[in-house]
């Protein structure tokens, strides 16, 4: 049994389009023998005739059975176009998803939406995904490619030759208390002013780098912090809410926008710098999309 190939297919979409054999035969540059002989092994093949032919004119006329196949192979190749192009814009980046992981305790801000929007402005056809983790969780997800890119702390993928990051912009670093705390009467505040409060911080467990901060940070000023450990950033939020201490955190920290929390900004306490991470061996083809439309936010 004869098995039809992609040149018999193109003699008869021709012959149908043109409804000539012998003009069909010259666009497709292809002798008029083996044109006919191409339909012929097309109609064996399909057990069906495609053309009614006359012998006293030129020209041909598809049966109804010629006419279903040509409409159908037509709609075939523009699915195949669609398809083909579809899977094109897939390879480039240029469709396609991404998974974007985010702390879990901080709030998005208009920088980082003007990031979000830019790419989605431009790429369209590419679908972000939000995800919020603490830090620990955002490493994991990164090191498992369960995101694709991290805006997390610079200070946590330090060391970790396997990521590679981008700045995004620096975030203050500020004191979260009880808007009731009396120390706040005061006019002007350090961090020695806390020196006898409970500081909640996260744990190293979930932080080795943050957890270690508040520690140099206090024995800088000259004392030693007492401290509650938080197992994540989420619980941390929870202790400082439920008035078992202060923190140090960002001022996109959602503790910072509590009714019944506030925030000072100390002299001690320094900027920490808000980063884009992603693993350098991360296989999304629209990862290096996402990374070349990205502009640095003064």
């Amino acid at each position: 049994m004869n098995t039809m190939n992609s040149t018999q297919i193109l003699c008869f979409l021709k012959a149908a389009e043109l409804l000539n054999f012998t003009d069909a035969a010259a666009a497709l540059h292809i002798s008029q023998p083996a044109f006919s002989r191409n339909i012929a092994l097309l109609e064996s093949e399909w057990n069906i005739s495609l053309f009614f032919r006359s012998n006293k004119q030129k020209s041909t006329q598809l049966t109804p059975a010629g006419k279903a196949m040509y409409d159908g192979l037509q709609e075939i190749i523009r699915q195949y176009e669609n398809l083909l192009k579809t899977a094109q814009s897939i390879h480039s980046g240029h469709a396609g998803s991404l998974k974007i992981g985010l702390i879990s305790s901080d709030r998005i801000d208009d920088r980082m939406l003007h990031v979000l929007d830019f790419f989605h402005d431009h790429y369209p056809e590419v679908e972000l995904s939000l995800r919020r983790g603490s830090h620990s969780e955002l490493i994991r997800w990164l090191y498992d490619n369960t995101v694709d890119f991290a805006f997390c702390l610079e200070l946590e993928v330090q060391g970790k030759p396997w990521i590679q990051s981008v700045p995004l912009y620096p975030l203050d670093s500020v004191l979260i208390l009880s808007s009731k705390h009396k120390l706040l009467s005061k006019d002007t505040l350090t961090l020695a002013d806390f020196k006898d409060e409970v500081f909640i911080n996260v744990s190293s467990r979930e932080s080795p780098a943050i957890n270690a901060l508040l520690m140099v940070e206090c024995q800088k000023v000259g004392f030693t912090p007492k401290v509650v450990e938080a197992e994540n950033v989420s619980e941390q939020v929870l202790l400082l809410e439920a008035g078992k201490g202060v923190a140090i955190g960002s001022i996109n920290n959602i503790a910072c926008y509590n009714s019944n929390l506030t925030f000072v900004h100390l002299p001690e306490l320094r900027p920490i710098q808000l980063v884009i991470a992603w693993n350098v061996s991360n296989p999304n083809p629209c990862a290096e999309t996402f990374r070349s439309a990205y502009e640095p936010i003064e």
